[in-house]
């Protein structure tokens, strides 16, 4: 398995295919009150599943704090760096696994912080995603079947031709999506189960729009979520922005969402791009084995309010996480047998520095994830307790 794969399973904020990475997103509430007709949990939920925005643009802000110590600087931009490789597409990478696991938590503590980007989308074939940092600009751009990805510091240009299987018509919202404030918002509302209090908060306005505030907390004592926030637009029903409350930390430790937001066709050029005049272009492929996508009920035995079932992924569907799931709902637990845990991860000593020795392995805490490397070498992980995750690997 690689690296790669397990990585996108790793970070607090999961995100889709492709521009996993390229995270972004903000939660910037106006304080101003607003009155808007009242509306049961239900309802709002309705709005959500309702909500038919395909075409949009607006400027996104994510804000990160989970918790992660500064790592010593290794060239890294503040940003975690995108493009199609975090689609599994070849890329050079290091054999050391020193080097490629300090990448790794290189880019979680680049992550930490504040980032904005704008954001156009039209339809589910078309995206553009564009971040400055200073004098930089990194831009992802989708068109069809052609994905690009352009770095101004390096004046580089990366071009993927998709295949069919991700260009079939009428795809899941979150395949080949930006990661906005909907994707993640669906994320929390497909992964909660029956144990959440669900309420309609204060209405609020975000982006200069008047939304409803749902809010779920977890019934759970082993969940390191200490509640869910999202502002969902009265107008349209799609979700504006989420804000994630860890247990024991004041600040947020994660807030998604818009600070503009247009619920408009983007202009059709945005999607057309040409590289710049001296760029050095290069052509990647993405590797057959993984473009394997299967039904979306992955895991048809995985049902809301079982107790601590365990279903085993088909370990070929690179879509579907690594390892096997241990519980339902807020207190869900991945476990990752020794044998596809990646090497750089297993055997770095940066990791293993952060890491504390805990009963049966060693811990990686942030406010929003716990990660467990077992002595027998497994990876247990989730948004849990230390004691769920050590439960979880006896397998209890």
């Amino acid at each position: 398995m690689k690296p790669a794969v397990l990585k996108k399973w790793i970070p607090a904020a999961l995100a889709p295919a492709v521009i996993a990475a390229f995270a972004m997103g903000a939660s910037i509430s106006a304080n101003a009150q607003v009155q808007l007709e009242p509306k049961t949990p239900q309802q709002v939920l309705q709005m959500i599943a309702g909500s038919h925005v395909t075409d949009f643009s607006g400027t996104a802000r994510m804000t990160l704090d989970l918790g992660i110590p500064q790592l010593p600087d290794a060239g890294s931009t503040g940003m975690a760096q995108p493009g199609p490789s975090e689609a599994g597409v070849d890329s050079p990478s290091s054999d050391d696994p020193e080097s490629a696991g300090a990448d790794m938590l290189g880019m979680l503590s680049a992550l930490s912080g504040t980032h904005e980007a704008r954001v156009y989308v039209d339809g589910p074939d078309k995206a553009r995603i564009q971040v400055m940092e200073e004098m930089k600009e990194q831009n992802i751009i989708r068109n069809g079947s052609s994905l690009w990805h352009y770095d101004s510091a390096e004046n580089t240009a990366v071009h993927v031709q998709l295949p069919e299987s991700h260009r079939q018509a009428g795809p899941p919202r979150h395949t080949m999506q930006p990661p906005t404030p909907e994707v993640v918002a669906d994320r929390f509302l497909d992964a909660m189960g029956a144990n959440t209090d669900i309420s309609v908060q204060a209405d609020t306005r975000v982006a200069g729009r008047d939304a409803y505030t749902l809010e779920l907390d977890p019934r759970s004592e082993n969940s390191l979520i200490a509640k869910v926030s999202i502002g969902v637009d009265a107008a349209t029903g799609a979700p504006l922005e989420v804000v994630v409350d860890a247990v024991g930390q004041e600040d947020p430790a994660m807030a998604v969402g818009f600070t503009t937001f247009t619920p408009e066709t983007p202009a059709a050029d945005l999607f057309e791009f040409t590289p710049p005049p001296g760029a050095e272009v290069s052509e990647r492929e993405i590797p057959k084995d993984h473009l394997g996508r299967k039904n979306p009920e992955r895991f048809p035995d995985h049902k809301p309010g079982a107790k601590d079932e365990t279903v085993e992924p088909d370990s070929k569907d690179l879509a579907d996480p690594p390892g096997a799931i241990n519980g339902t709902g807020w207190d869900t637990v991945m476990v990752v047998p020794a044998g596809q845990v990646p090497e750089d991860l297993a055997a770095n000593e940066l990791l293993n520095q952060l890491a504390t020795p805990v009963e049966g392995g060693k811990l990686l805490h942030t406010s929003l994830l716990n990660v467990l490397v077992t002595d027998d070498g497994r990876m247990v992980f989730g948004a849990v307790t230390v004691a769920r995750l050590q439960a979880a690997a006896n397998d209890q």
